[in-house]
């Protein structure tokens, strides 16, 4: 997934904070990260499952480059 299909998704996330939406990368290894727009506000929710790391920003971008992070840290295809 491109950059800009990142930022798509987030903005979605954003638009619909009242919904439950998560989104998943997972990796071959098992390892995941998980997103997810906390209700009703304009916070991510960003969990890394191998560090158990649990991160919450307020910023599009700065979720959408930890996600690119991730993503190019476990050589995963970016296809969109």
């Amino acid at each position: 997934m491109k950059n800009n299909g990142i930022m798509v998704f987030l903005e979605t996330m954003h638009r619909y904070n009242t919904v439950k939406i998560n989104q998943v990368f997972t990796a071959e290894d098992g390892t995941s990260l998980s997103i997810r727009c906390l209700i009703g506000t304009y916070t991510f929710e960003i969990t890394n499952s191998q560090t158990q790391e649990v991160i919450q920003n307020d910023s599009i971008e700065e979720t959408a480059n930890y996600i690119g992070e991730f993503i190019a840290s476990h050589d995963l295809t970016l296809n969109s």
